[in-house]
């Protein structure tokens, strides 16, 4: 199982982040979000579009990959 960083940008651009930057907000106008326990074989990119689907939450940064949609 792996984790992905996902940033959320102000304007709403959903991509993968760098592996090392720290979850939630930035001091700009994005929020970074961690998916934990990604199966094996499934991208950033992967996680960043499914993540798109998602209601950002605002009172929580870390999320459960098995909370995405499908």
């Amino acid at each position: 199982m792996a984790s992905f960083m996902i940033k959320v940008a102000g304007e709403g651009l959903v991509a993968p982040a760098h592996r090392l930057a720290d979850s939630g907000p930035t001091s700009g106008s994005s929020v970074i979000y961690q998916i934990d326990n990604v199966p094996d074989g499934v991208t950033a990119e992967q996680v960043a579009a499914a993540f798109k689907k998602f209601p950002f939450p605002a009172d929580r940064y870390e999320i459960e990959y098995s909370e995405l949609p499908a």
